[in-house]
């Protein structure tokens, strides 16, 4: 969960970076954003002229999809403080994934000196409102907090260990701590390159666990630590499901699943992708979504659609960054969207045996990562609810389907 570069893209982009998104088509994605903890501008331009939309009456999206698969929301505290907001929350969704509140970075900022606040208000809300959330993330190079590498040198045996250390803490900390209301976590998130020339992020795309142990070994040590750490938490009790979570899936499984067999093979378990999905109304096509998830499920992993939403905007014409202006938010922009998303959930039903959940990055338009990335303070409208916390026509078109 989360900057996460989709093809979207990012003005924070690295010269590296940009060169190998330069080489690709206009078929293919640049880097995707991750949605890191941003703090959100003043929103300029893109309003919406879009009304509301009518639901059915008497239908919740919770319960047209109880029979195929949980579908949850990205969350923080702003989110739960908001009367509003919380009513979506408590009416639409059966799962929680906290936003930000359990990335490594926000809850121990400094070594031994955890901020549990915010990750137990979401994790009690939860618990009262019986939801189940997705636990994100144990491991991302992402809002790592600085103290996890201090004094430690690339490829040196000596840090290698500290380093492995360090985190097998962190994952004995956690996971214990919402073993009861977590029922599966994003072991590791995006450790792909997005260069399809090569297969790990290491450096100089920005993962200094990649940078520490020379490779992409710290990928089996999370994956070990985990379920040992449920192990030691509950002997003998079945572990919360792990997972592998990555954004462009589409362009990275024939490198990602290498990985993931190489993992197991050591005997480290992993239980499924998450795929991020943030995805444009254009971009990727349904056919090409549809082929990733066979190509998933044929290798024997589930599928968890990790971090939904539809962004507006494409910033990569040709494969180069060029920021798109700001667009209103327009009756035939949502048409647009809402045909989107039913597209979507019609994909994710027709996989629905190997999908365990489903999961929205944010409630509504008003608070959303894509309001700041890749192009500040343009308004975005990505989700199934508007500014006003008003159903769009997209969660009207995922009600009728």
């Amino acid at each position: 969960m989360n900057a996460r570069l989709l093809w979207l893209g990012t003005a924070l982009l690295s010269n590296a970076l940009l060169m190998s998104c330069i080489k690709r088509t206009q078929d293919t994605a640049p880097p995707a954003a991750a949605a890191a903890h941003v703090q959100q501008p003043v929103k300029a331009g893109g309003v919406s002229t879009a009304p509301p939309a009518t639901l059915p009456e008497g239908v919740t999206i919770k319960d047209k999809y109880r029979d195929f698969f949980p579908v949850g929301v990205a969350v923080g505290q702003k989110h739960l403080d908001d009367a509003s907001v919380r009513e979506i929350i408590t009416t639409h969704f059966n799962r929680l994934t906290a936003e930000n509140a359990m990335k490594f970075g926000e809850l121990a900022p400094r070594e031994g000196g955890y901020n549990w606040k915010e990750a137990d208000a979401i994790a009690q809300f939860a618990r009262d409102h019986q939801m189940a959330m997705t636990g994100h993330t144990l491991v991302w190079h992402r809002q790592a907090p600085g103290w996890l590498f201090t004094g430690l040198e690339p490829k040196n045996p000596q840090s290698i260990e500290t380093l492995k250390t360090r985190l097998k803490a962190h994952i004995d900390t956690i996971i214990p701590r919402y073993a009861d209301v977590v029922d599966n976590w994003d072991v590791v998130n995006v450790a792909i390159s997005d260069d399809s020339r090569q297969a790990y992020r290491d450096e100089s795309e920005g993962s200094r666990f990649f940078g520490i142990f020379g490779n992409e070994e710290y990928v089996y040590w999370a994956s070990k630590f985990a379920p040992d750490a449920y192990e030691k938490h509950a002997p003998g009790s079945a572990a919360g499901k792990l997972y592998y979570n990555d954004y462009n899936v589409n362009l990275k499984l024939d490198r990602i699943l290498p990985l993931l067999d190489a993992v197991k093979k050591r005997g480290a378990p992993v239980d499924g992708i998450g795929m991020q999905m943030h995805i444009r109304l254009d971009w990727p096509s349904i056919e090409e979504l549809d082929r990733t998830m066979q190509g998933i499920i044929d290798a024997g992993y589930k599928i968890k659609v990790s971090e939904l939403d539809v962004s507006l905007y494409n910033d990569y014409p040709g494969g180069k960054f060029k920021a798109a202006p700001a667009v209103d938010f327009t009756p035939e922009l949502a048409e647009a969207q809402a045909k989107r998303y039913a597209d979507l959930f019609a994909l994710f039903r027709k996989h629905a045996e190997h999908v365990t959940s489903v999961t929205l990055w944010g409630v509504s338009d008003e608070s959303t990562w894509l309001d700041n990335e890749p192009v500040p303070g343009r308004n975005n409208h990505p989700l199934l609810f508007d500014d006003q916390h008003r159903p769009k026509a997209a969660a009207r078109a995922i009600l009728e389907l």
